[in-house]
């Protein structure tokens, strides 16, 4: 077999760098290869128990190495931890910015739990909701970045609550967008900042409720006017085909 120019030891040298990035299936390309040198070798009577003993010892020291690679894999070994969030709001009249915080929050974990206001909070901390406990829960839970839906939650969480949430639904983070959420002059997530379990993103700008609602009053305001105008002008001609009255 001194036609062979690689051994089985020169093989795994010169392909070490491809097992590096992942590469034993053309590492074992390689070792066959030179197997199948050895074997024809054999066939044509050069017979060099030697090159097989040592083919057949580096095909175990391959298969060695495939057992510490899977060992070390960390999909296999080590499964990814769950990173469960935790966001809440009252999610009143749901828009494409509602949607954006629960994009946005579901990238910071890999479960989105949303806790959704009850009517008797939001009244007391801003007004009442247009929408009732119903809809705004129906509307969060159609959501295709949020996982699980929890109906009922206070406006403000306190401490106590912070601590029930954490431990009921294994929370990890609580999200809000970095625009300040204030009731009475304090942050309604003092107690998750205190925690160290607050963090923020991006708020989506140019849409909210509020200036949703906005925009109904001032078209509501305008259609008045404008039927109003009409009126008068069908009351003006209607006087100047008629005479007037009185």
């Amino acid at each position: 077999a001194g036609h062979i120019t690689m051994t089985a030891t020169t093989a795994i040298e010169r392909a070490a760098p491809l097992l590096a990035v992942g590469g034993l299936a053309a590492l074992m390309a390689v070792l066959h290869r030179a197997r199948a040198r050895a074997l024809k070798a054999q066939s044509n009577g050069n017979t060099d128990e030697a090159l097989i003993t040592e083919l057949a010892e580096a095909e175990a020291r391959v298969q060695m190495l495939r057992s510490q690679l899977a060992a070390c894999s960390p999909s296999r070994s080590m499964p990814r931890k769950e990173i469960r969030i935790w966001m809440d709001g009252a999610f009143d009249m749901m828009h494409y910015g509602h949607a954006n915080a629960f994009r946005q929050g579901r990238q910071v974990g890999s479960c989105l739990v949303v806790g959704v206001n009850d009517d008797e909070s939001i009244t007391r901390c801003k007004g009442p909701p247009l929408m009732s406990d119903h809809e705004r829960l129906a509307m969060v839970s159609a959501c295709k970045w949020v996982d699980e839906v929890v109906p009922e939650v206070p406006y403000i969480m306190s401490d106590d609550y912070l601590k029930f949430v954490i431990q009921k639904y294994q929370i990890d983070y609580v999200v809000h967008g970095d625009d300040p959420c204030l009731v009475d002059g304090r942050d309604v997530y003092e107690s998750a900042v205190r925690a160290g379990k607050y963090r923020t993103i991006p708020r989506t700008e140019g849409v909210s409720t509020t200036e949703i609602v906005g925009r109904m009053l001032l078209l509501s305001r305008a259609h008045h006017v404008a039927s109003h105008n009409l009126g008068s002008q069908s009351d003006e001609a209607g006087d100047a085909a008629g005479g007037g009255g009185g």
